[in-house]
């Protein structure tokens, strides 16, 4: 059976709903098609997904998991980089791994890599 593919809006309700019922997966799927009458609605064991991936940074608007996991985390980090870079030409990988927290390997990156 295929997996449905949400959007990201569709994750972040889920997920929200999911910790205002105290993460008890049951009621938050209670919940959600209560407010989202017109919307599909998923099974339980969707919001656990939804709070594991979210826990752990994998969440993306393409669905959860799968060949494409993470990237939208990537291309945030890419942004930030080159925001670093705009503000500060000259400034080192050090300097911006120091101000955003992202690895010092993963700094040099094309800026031809980004989607636009």
């Amino acid at each position: 059976m295929p997996r449905i593919q949400y959007t990201a809006q569709e994750y972040a309700n889920m997920h929200f709903i999911y910790g205002e019922c105290r993460n008890n997966a049951s009621a938050a799927a209670a919940l959600y098609r209560e407010r989202y009458p017109t919307a599909r609605y998923p099974d339980y064991r969707v919001f656990i997904r939804v709070h594991m991936c979210y826990s752990e940074g994998r969440i993306h608007g393409g669905g959860i998991g799968g060949m494409s996991s993470g990237r939208l985390g990537n291309i945030n980090r890419q942004y930030t980089v080159l925001d670093e870079i705009e503000q500060d030409p000259s400034t080192s990988t050090r300097v911006i791994a120091q101000r955003t927290g992202i690895s010092k390997t993963t700094v040099p990156i094309r800026p031809t890599s980004l989607p636009y």
